[in-house]
């Protein structure tokens, strides 16, 4: 149980401080009240972004920040603050940091500047390399251009697009760029600009010029550069989808900012992926799922070959769809210890296919395989069920 005891500081504000059954969280709605508590500890500033919705935050919390090794190093080497990003000024703080995916972490020294930045759910044990990151000097964020104050002059419409649920409002890309356009030429580089070019679609001429200006927003906001690529990959992407133009995908792969040959080439699956199943072309996401497993070093795409598989078990009705999916969830598949997951939905593409013996063998291995890992393994036991009714 999480024990709840109630803080409060010296300033006026009230914060909840609670356990994690192993990591001190404090719950804030201020960020002067992590800046105060950095103050009197000299500790930096742990933060976890969170939401309501966000279930990986939810196991984060229950899996990995109440590991009693986590646990050690965090309470000792920080001030650990929770902060709901979606109301209050926890909106501030998305503006400011440019947070819009959850869970997300950062690091800060006691006077706010912030130091590290991670995504994403982590069990422990990869968890405990990623708190040996944040405090390693050399991994420090170098971003002269991220200033302490969180509160900034941001546009309403802005702020609006950080709501909570169906508060949130999106503006009309004319008003974005008409702001780009006001915007004085020497204001085109600051934290409020740069929020706005790196979050909507500025269209042509704005993203020429910042390309035009990379080097100087490197200078300013480090590696979050990537950002620019990674919108204009976005951009020519949801034009391909629109237009139904599979040519632009090029474009689209020529944006992303990959560090070798082979990344740029699993890029460039997964768009002729994520591409063809927005367009509903099954053979195509099958085509893209085969070419996957093809390669030499399949294992690495393991994830996006069983995520792509699976909804052509759900959604298609392609026998060539079904076949190129079967085939490639055999591929990875194959040996002494595959993972059971990839083994269910390789036994239900078989089931698909009307190769019942080979489903029913498969579906058993994933049961044994995930029982003896502790997983919920009833879906597999309730299709092993339909496979031997089918016989």
């Amino acid at each position: 149980m999480r024990k709840l005891i109630v803080l409060f500081l010296a300033v006026t504000t009230v914060a909840t401080m609670y356990a994690t059954d192993g990591t001190t969280f404090t719950k804030i709605t201020a960020w002067s009240e992590a800046l105060d508590m950095a103050k009197a500890t000299g500790k930096p500033i742990f933060l976890d972004a969170y939401t309501d919705w966000c279930g990986w935050c939810k196991k984060m919390d229950k899996e990995t920040f109440s590991d009693p090794r986590v646990a050690e190093v965090m309470n000792a080497s920080f001030v650990c603050v929770k902060m709901e990003m979606e109301t209050g000024e926890g909106i501030d703080v998305s503006m400011k940091y440019r947070i819009s995916g959850f869970p997300l972490f950062m690091v800060f020294s006691p006077d706010g500047i912030p130091t590290y930045r991670s995504s994403g759910y982590q069990p422990a044990e990869p968890w405990l390399a990623t708190l040996a990151d944040m405090k390693d000097p050399a991994k420090k964020l170098h971003a002269p251009g991220i200033t302490a104050p969180v509160r900034l002059a941001w546009p309403e419409w802005h702020r609006a697009s950080y709501g909570k649920g169906n508060t949130r409002k999106f503006p009309d890309t004319a008003v974005v760029r008409a702001w780009l356009a006001a915007c004085p030429e020497s204001d085109r580089f600051n934290e409020v600009a740069w929020s706005i070019i790196v979050r909507y679609d500025i269209g042509e001429k704005w993203e020429s010029w910042a390309f035009a200006n990379e080097a100087e927003f490197k200078s300013r906001y480090g590696d979050e550069v990537d950002a620019l690529h990674e919108r204009a990959s976005q951009r020519y992407f949801q034009m391909a989808v629109a237009k139904k133009d599979p040519t632009l995908l090029d474009k689209a792969a020529s944006y992303a900012k990959s560090s070798s040959p082979a990344e740029a080439e699993h890029f460039h699956l997964r768009l002729d992926a994520m591409y063809n199943q927005r367009v509903g072309n099954w053979a195509g996401v099958g085509g893209a799922v085969r070419h996957m497993a093809e390669k030499s070093n399949s294992a690495e795409y393991a994830t996006e070959i069983n995520e792509y598989s699976w909804s052509i078990y759900e959604k298609s009705s392609d026998p060539s769809a079904i076949a190129d999916a079967t085939w490639a969830m055999g591929r990875i598949t194959a040996g002494n210890s595959p993972d059971w997951a990839n083994l269910d939905t390789y036994a239900a593409l078989l089931y698909k296919g009307g190769k019942l013996t080979e489903a029913g063998s498969a579906a058993q291995r994933a049961i044994d395989i995930g029982k003896a890992a502790g997983a919920d393994v009833s879906e597999t036991e309730a299709l092993l069920v339909k496979i031997k009714a089918g016989k």
